[in-house]
């Protein structure tokens, strides 16, 4: 406080605003008219894996890359794939796989069916009021995780993918 004047910085906004030389969005524009909120692609929550090394086949000739990957599980769940910019860079084929049996059972539980029931008209509300600025919420959280390490026993890479219930193990030869 200076002189018995009140900085800006501890204002009320309510106070303020109405006597503000400019608008709140600058040329009309809101955050949900920018084109990279508008048209921005969904929350991904798959794991991402980031290679450090070059991999190499048999050769010698590189075949992944260092760079960061999305890992992913295709739809049959057969193969674990690493994804770059929206291409499938590898498909490393699926020797083990695991499904939470009590996430299963979860679905034809009375009191689950009802906490569910609960949670998604919570999840409609928030969505009505992030609707209300044209945005939209971001989904629930799941639990996600991708691990890579190289086994000098049998010379392969092991790679661990894990995503809400699902786990899966692949691996290829180097």
């Amino acid at each position: 406080m200076i002189d018995g004047i009140i900085t800006p910085d501890y204002q009320d906004l309510d106070t303020v605003m109405p006597h503000a030389p400019y608008p709140i969005y600058p040329g009309g524009l809101k955050d949900s008219d920018k084109s990279h909120v508008r048209y921005a692609e969904p929350d991904n929550q798959n794991p991402i894996l980031s290679i450090i090394d070059v991999i190499t086949d048999i050769e010698g000739n590189p075949v992944i890359y260092p760079g960061h990957y999305i890992v992913s599980l295709s739809w049959d769940k057969r193969f674990i794939l690493l994804i770059q910019s929206y291409d499938i860079i590898a498909k490393i084929p699926v020797f083990k796989l695991e499904e939470d049996e009590s996430e299963a059972q979860k679905i034809y539980d009375k009191k689950e069916q009802k906490k569910a029931k609960k949670e998604k008209k919570k999840r409609e509300k928030i969505d009505a009021k992030y609707a209300e600025f044209g945005l939209k919420s971001k989904p629930a959280f799941i639990y996600s995780n991708a691990e890579m390490e190289y086994v000098n026993d049998g010379g392969y890479y092991l790679i661990k993918y894990e995503k809400g219930s699902i786990r899966a193990w692949g691996a290829f030869k180097q």
